[in-house]
């Protein structure tokens, strides 16, 4: 018994068998927790996809109505669904239930059931898992500049083709309106002086697509405000375009120096295709057609100026649209480390006059018969050999036009919005150059701009979000007869170099630079075409091709502004 005692052989196998049992347990358990918390990580991913779905497919985000609506239950529940399926490590009894909150986000609740392995021999029956989760679709702070055509074919229908919308605007004549003499410039106006007078435009066909343009930005505004939470800070600003930009209220408001003949500028004349008296003859006086020099002082300053083209003593007042700065003329290619004055979104006017803004004064503009000399001839004012471009033909007829003044970013409630898009002068007329609206969209959302200050990031908060989109019912069309942006296409060649055959290309090589120099600036850049397709150019100005969007009706225009809220806005897991 002693030796017996004393003999330690086996005693390994007596300690085996004894530690089998809580070895079993240790092992089962991990395994089992191992499976708990796979089934639970995929769970919840599948608890976040759906309830994700279920926000961007909401389509009630009203606060009265508490329960979620049929169309978010179907996708929450579709795309849980797809991420977990009944049957995955033996789960069973998987369900998920999403819910509309009291602020309109989505929530949801997921279960699943998972049988235990090892564990079952330990008297451990099977365990239900629970996860939550929600999602929000909210905006962080975001500044938006709507950068819109107002051309004289806004007033046709979204669905008439080319042929049967020019038809309409060649026969349908104008209506004359009053402009506002309120002094509104822009969103923060601090310079008086919109004169008022009478300006024209195309009558609107009922349903037209500038209607439609109305409906479409406030159902943009009203998806906007939706996703907004109470701190969130959103502006608004505004650029209608045709030939030009009605902008000069806008950089008075920054610096008057920055307009040629403004309080404090270097430079106190400007030279426009006139004419001047040469002498008489025969009781008539004799005149001299060229480019001259004015003194534009009193005329920016927004007094009524009496004509130095006229001896009739008539007089003209400024109504904010603009001649552009210096640009490089009969290019298709520009570098975007060195933009010429007028397309680079960032430089600052100094004494030069190249980097200044000049005033357009179509009362001046007279077409003489030739470019290349100074023809002199006899006339007694008007004659239809050299007319007068600043005159009620030439309004109606849209060679040229001055819209509504530019609003520049600022938080705005629906009712401004509204105001703006509904107001008198946000009429169609004139002809269509996007690269008039692109730069100056991209001018005043620059952060590093003279507007740098509109944009500039709330305290304590992150750069907001910079957004244009840029609407048009059709592609760019240039005409050599046009006095807008860039004085006259024909006398003045700013554009051209005199080469008209590739005019169009010119302007638009110069709207895809702008585009570029937006998008190097981290501006989300959507554009929005009222045609059965979008152009190359518009396609090639967007952001990403899927942020180049078309329709042909005007619901479609206000879901694709929607749309683009939606877009602007960020869906995220908020639990």
């Amino acid at each position: 018994m002693a030796r017996l005692a004393r003999d330690k052989r086996g005693n390994t196998l007596v300690l085996m068998a004894a530690m089998l049992i809580p070895l079993a347990a240790f092992c089962g358990s991990a395994v089992d927790s191992a499976r708990l918390y796979v089934v639970k990580a995929r769970l919840q991913q599948a608890c976040d996809a759906g309830v994700l779905a279920g926000r961007k497919s909401m389509t009630d985000t009203s606060l009265t109505n508490t329960t979620l609506d049929s169309t978010a239950t179907a996708q929450a529940q579709t795309f849980f669904n797809n991420n977990f399926r009944t049957g995955w490590f033996k789960t069973t009894a998987a369900s998920f239930t999403p819910a509309k909150t009291s602020d309109a986000q989505v929530s949801g609740t997921a279960t699943a059931t998972v049988p235990m392995t090892v564990m079952s021999m330990f008297g451990f029956s099977n365990q239900t898992i629970t996860v939550t989760c929600q999602a929000s679709y909210d905006v962080a702070d975001t500044d938006v500049i709507f950068v819109l055509d107002t051309t004289g074919s806004m007033a046709c229908l979204p669905s008439d083709d080319d042929t049967t919308c020019n038809n309409y605007v060649g026969s349908a004549g104008t209506t004359s309106y009053t402009r506002p003499a309120d002094g509104t410039a822009s969103g923060n106006d601090s310079v008086a002086g919109y004169p008022g007078g009478t300006a024209y435009y195309v009558p609107e066909k009922s349903g037209s697509r500038i209607a439609a343009l109305r409906s479409a930005v406030l159902s943009f505004y009203d998806t906007m405000a939706s996703a907004a939470d109470p701190s969130t800070h959103i502006r608004y600003g505004f650029v209608t375009y045709t030939s030009t930009v009605n902008a000069g209220k806008a950089i008075m408001e920054i610096s008057p120096s920055y307009m040629v003949g403004g309080s404090g500028s270097a430079n106190s004349q400007w030279n426009y295709e006139s004419r001047t008296q040469t002498g008489s003859l025969l009781g008539q006086p004799t005149w001299k057609y060229q480019q001259l020099n004015f003194d534009v002082r009193n005329f920016v300053a927004g007094n009524a100026v009496t004509d130095p083209s006229k001896t009739t003593g008539a007089t003209s007042r400024w109504t904010g649209c603009i001649e552009e700065r210096a640009t490089t003329a009969g290019t298709t290619s520009f570098s975007q480390s060195a933009l010429p004055a007028d397309l680079d979104p960032d430089l600052v006017p100094g004494t030069n006059i190249d980097t200044q803004w000049k005033p357009m004064w179509p009362e001046l503009f007279y077409a003489r018969n030739n470019y290349a000399s100074t023809a002199t001839a006899t006339s007694t004012g008007d004659s239809s050999s050299h007319p007068n471009i600043g005159t009620t033909p030439y309004y109606q007829s849209g060679y040229v036009s001055c819209g509504k003044p530019v609003s520049r970013l600022d938080v705005m409630t629906r009712t401004q919005v509204s105001n703006f898009v509904n107001a008198a002068d946000f009429r169609p007329i004139g002809g269509t150059y996007h690269d008039v609206g692109m730069i100056w969209g991209t001018r005043m959302i620059s952060p590093s701009g003279i507007f740098a200050s509109d944009t500039a990031a709330w305290p304590a908060r992150q750069a907001p979000n910079r957004v244009i989109v840029f609407l048009t019912d059709g592609d760019m069309a240039p005409n050599t007869g046009v006095y807008g942006m860039y004085g006259n296409e024909y006398y003045d060649r700013r554009v051209s170099g005199g080469d008209f055959t590739n005019l169009k290309s010119y302007h638009n090589a110069r709207f895809l630079a702008e585009c570029t120099a937006a998008k190097s600036r981290n501006i989300q850049v959507w554009t929005v075409t009222i045609d059965s397709s979008a152009t190359t150019e518009m396609k090639s100005c967007a952001t990403t091709t899927n942020q180049a969007l078309f329709t042909t009706t005007g619901s479609g225009l206000s879901t694709a502004f929607a749309n683009i809220a939606k877009q602007v806005a960020m869906l995220r897991v908020s639990q």
